[in-house]
């Protein structure tokens, strides 16, 4: 299927993946926005119970076993 990728597994809002060992937050996010038409600019994401900034997101690899808790950004005042 994809030959000479190897995958790592991770859970994604409570569901179980397998993504590219050599993923980092930042191409998770654009995947998961991007098969979701979500904005990335609106979301927030936690890695394993830590909310990780969006400046760290593009150097951050992703490790078996992550839990990606990603929510929508709201607005308020």
């Amino acid at each position: 299927m994809y030959k000479g990728k190897d995958f790592i597994a991770v859970s994604i809002n409570d569901e179980s993946k397998l993504i590219a060992a050599d993923s980092t937050v930042q191409s998770v996010l654009e995947r998961y926005t991007e098969l979701r038409g979500v904005d990335i600019s609106a979301i927030a994401v936690a890695i394993n119970s830590e909310v990780l900034p969006r400046a760290r997101w593009q150097a951050e690899p992703c490790l078996t076993g992550d839990k990606f808790e990603i929510f929508s950004v709201v607005a308020g005042g």
